[in-house]
């Protein structure tokens, strides 16, 4: 274990002791804001149980499973739990697809079933009077491949968890894996029953973000087994960012809730600003905020700075932030803020991707795009993106650089034509040699400057087999270029609704992408630059973080700053949601805000760009969610 389990109790670490140590067991939701130390209370948890309950569930050969939101997050933990035999962390589709994967028949007519569906649907589509044939003939031969699929279904020999849906080759893509288990675990009395005999402790962290179909699920098998099963959510809704998550969980009948209050990470002054924050939603006050500790051994509290510009929304965006910079090195006495490492975070929006080099790839994924593509560019796991992520750009880059059995054990990954059964008896040296010049041909295709596009470089991969494209890549490659006319217009695909007809433009704008856009868009999403996506950046801190709130080049439908500020009114959809009681832009931009203020260690900044800055900054004055003397406009530069 590492040495987070030696840190000092805290109530709420006291409470979920408790909770793990009886052998009536009990299901808990746990609600740890920002910087408290969330992590640490579950790793606390698995030591407790390790101690308490190992012998017992060594015996049974059970094991406590902690599932998470991602594969980052599972190796953070799985680094603190150690080598542990009876613990488990996954991430929840590899969890769930570990828990239906031994029954392969059930698999198949699952999977058989599904395929009805999705015929069904196609069968039964109406189209707006505007839509162009060119959607309806790749609707047409989206039906035909899967009409395929359902006849030749029983001849797949087993199927695998892979990034995208592939039924005739036996893959299960990430949507799939989530529906096929929380089908399987609503639908069979004995799968629930498995569950709980193999895990009998279940903790799902970040459980703001887990979809309500697999809490519901996990929820049947805790009713189910009262007493002998500990589900447990380890979550904060005020850090929901994505929408299919299932944000606030309610406890259930003799659940446990536990609140755990302190802030660990952030400076006084920051603190303050995350419960003003809050003090809208769930009123969830903070206690405590970052220490440290004298030369005489004593906690004092650190107090950093919390300040925020109203500035104008125009062409001299970037010259009013180097001009913030350098404030606040002057006022801070801080260089670092004038020319050192600083965070800047922002809604995935143009100013990183102009700066950058993904301009047009971002328009493509974002502008009259769907919410899928949308949401997914976010943190790189839309399908169109899944090939370049996952093979184009590390097998360019390791022919690049000649690393050679890096490229090799890419190949082995993802080439249909190095699987077992498609290798050959005779001739290996010669398929080597022909994946090699394909990787080569690869690199050059993908090489800054060159001028090659998305499309040619999917066509490639498809062509010599470097990689089993998701059949929906497929799909549009299938459908060629458009010629002028043949695309649905931007009108028409609004007016009729016709989700086919927005993911064609959105894909004849991918596919015409300069695959070397690919580049900057990676360095962004893996953090190797100074900007960070907002929605990406839960659990992480940094000493210096500048908020960049500008609505005016973000084009993300989700999020409103001027809204959120009370700068702009609401709209008819936001009154609408609200009659229904769904949420608002207002309160995705609260949460979104509230997990970008609560990452600074020491020095935060807000830079929000508005069109009337005298309007702005008197409805941000209104807020009250800094102090007023900590608000400033250009005036403070002069």
């Amino acid at each position: 274990m590492s040495g987070r389990v030696g840190k000092p109790d805290t109530s709420a670490d006291i409470e979920l002791r408790e909770c793990v140590s009886s052998k009536l067991r009990r299901s808990f939701v746990m609600i740890a804001g920002a910087g408290s130390g969330k992590t640490t209370s579950l790793i606390k948890a698995i030591s407790a149980i390790i101690e308490l309950h190992g012998p017992d569930l060594r015996g049974r050969r059970q094991r406590v499973a902690c599932i998470t939101y991602t594969e980052i997050a599972a190796q953070e933990i799985w680094g603190d739990v150690g080598n542990s035999h009876i613990v488990h962390v996954s991430t929840i589709h590899s969890f769930m697809w570990m828990l239906v994967r031994p029954f392969q028949s059930d698999i198949r007519r699952w999977v058989s079933s599904r395929i009805q569906d999705k015929i069904r649907a196609l069968q039964e589509k109406v189209y707006g009077p505007r839509v162009h044939q060119r959607t309806k003939d790749k609707d047409q031969r989206d039906l035909a491949r899967l009409q395929e699929s359902l006849e030749n279904i029983d001849r797949v020999q087993s199927f695998k968890y892979g990034a995208g849906s592939d039924y005739t080759k036996g893959i299960l893509g990430h949507d799939d894996v989530l529906r096929c288990a929380t089908d399987f675990l609503d639908q069979r009395p004995l799968f629930r029953l498995l569950l709980a005999q193999q895990f009998p402790f279940v903790f799902v962290d970040e459980s703001q973000d887990t979809t309500d179909d697999v809490v519901a699920a996990l929820k049947a098998v805790a009713a189910e087994s009262q007493g002998k099963f500990c589900l447990g959510f380890f979550g904060d809704p005020m850090q929901q960012i994505y929408m299919t998550g299932a944000g606030r969980i309610e406890a259930e009948d003799g659940w446990l809730t536990i609140t755990k209050e302190e802030n660990f990470r952030c400076p006084t002054t920051v603190l303050a600003v995350a419960n003003a924050i809050r003090r809208d939603d769930d009123r969830l006050e903070q206690t405590r905020g970052r220490m440290s500790t004298t030369p005489e051994g004593d906690e004092i509290q650190v107090a950093g700075t919390a300040r925020m510009f109203v500035l104008p929304a125009d062409e001299r965006r970037d010259e009013n932030i180097a001009k913030v910079r350098a404030w606040v090195a002057n006022q801070n006495k801080d260089q670092a803020w004038r020319d050192g490492p600083i965070k800047y975070l922002v809604i995935v929006h143009r100013m990183a991707a102009r700066r950058l080099g993904f301009d047009d790839l971002y328009l493509a994924m974002n502008s009259k795009a769907p919410a899928a593509f949308k949401d997914g560019f976010l943190d790189a796991s839309s399908w169109p993106l899944r090939p370049f992520m996952a093979l184009a750009l590390p097998l360019a880059a390791a022919t690049i650089e000649g690393r050679e059995f890096d490229a090799m054990t890419l190949l082995r990954s993802f080439s249909p034509m190095l699987a077992r059964e498609n290798m050959p008896t005779n001739g290996i040296s010669s398929l080597l040699a022909d994946l090699r010049q394909a990787a080569a041909k690869l690199a050059e295709l993908m090489g800054p400057g060159t001028e090659a596009t998305t499309r040619e470089v999917l066509e490639h991969m498809r062509d010599s087999r470097l990689m089993a494209l998701d059949p929906r890549v497929e799909s549009f490659l299938d459908s060629g270029v458009p010629m002028p006319g043949q695309q649905d217009d931007e009108q028409s695909a609004q007016d009729d609704n016709e989700d086919a007809s927005i993911e064609m433009r959105a894909m004849d704008a991918f596919l015409a992408c300069k695959a070397s856009e690919l580049w900057g868009y990676r360095e962004y999403i893996e953090e190797l630059s100074p900007f960070s996506t907002q929605q990406g950046i839960k659990g992480a801190e940094f000493d210096r973080v500048l908020v960049i709130a500008d609505d005016a080049e973000s084009s993300h439908f989700q999020f409103s700053y001027d809204k959120y500020f009370g700068v702009k009114g609401l709209s008819p959809s936001d009154r609408k949601s609200l009659d229904e009681g769904a949420e608002t832009q207002v309160e995705r931009t609260r949460r979104l805000f509230y997990v970008c203020c609560t990452r600074a260690m020491k020095d935060l900044v807000v830079v929000y760009f508005a069109d009337d800055v005298e309007n702005a900054e008197q409805a941000v004055r209104a807020m009250r969610l800094f102090p007023d003397d900590e608000i400033f406009t250009e005036a403070a530069f002069d």
